[in-house]
């Protein structure tokens, strides 16, 4: 949901008459380290549909580059306002991933739910690749529990990080958009480093 978030953060922002231009100003340290992830990520999209055959410790090393990538770009971001929140949100997710052999825990009655008795049976055989049942899972209240897809567009299970990355965004965002001293900020530590001494 983060395409959601971004969008209501943007519709937040307008509405507290804040400026898109303003998200321009805006100093990302470590930049590059963002697009790393994203061709990191695409890999892993590329493994779960199936385009290649990679095997699942590939996959592993996959999603612990991806994610770490993601905590360092965010780590030293901290200084923009609500950005601890996507950090916190992101390594709450990667922490239990960890914990249950890089698999995503899943609540069984959902996965019923969704999509019948015949997948929740192959989840609780450890035949679904990416996931396991929320049930007995470590830290299971970390995993995705909470089904939002009969108030939504389309279906959706969320975890507890992914609720805090999604307001963290929306909060990020609006606030960027409003604060009219993002430029000046940013011009006065740049002029700052100028004459650091050598």
């Amino acid at each position: 949901m983060i395409i959601e978030a971004i969008i209501i953060g943007l519709i937040i922002g307008v509405i507290r008459k804040g400026k898109l231009s303003r998200l321009g100003y805006l100093k990302i340290n470590f930049s590059a380290l963002v697009i790393l992830a994203l061709v990191s990520f695409i890999s892993i999209i590329v493994m779960n549909i199936g385009l290649l055959d990679f095997n699942s410790k590939l996959y592993n090393i996959f999603l612990v580059i991806t994610y770490s990538l993601i905590i360092i770009v965010l780590a030293f971001n901290l200084d923009k306002r609500y950005m601890f929140m996507p950090l916190i949100g992101v390594m709450m997710n990667f922490i239990c991933l960890c914990l249950n052999n890089f698999r995503t825990p899943v609540k069984s009655d959902i996965i019923t739910h969704l999509y019948g008795t015949e997948m929740t049976n192959l989840l609780s055989s450890n035949k679904v690749k990416f996931f396991i049942p929320a049930e007995g899972a470590k830290l299971n209240a970390l995993g995705k529990i909470f089904y939002i897809g009969d108030y939504y567009f389309y279906d959706i299970i969320l975890s507890i990080g992914d609720i805090i990355i999604f307001f963290g965004i929306i909060l990020l965002i609006q606030h960027l958009m409003t604060d009219k001293y993002l430029k000046t900020r940013d011009s006065i530590t740049l002029s700052r480093s100028l004459f650091k001494k050598k």
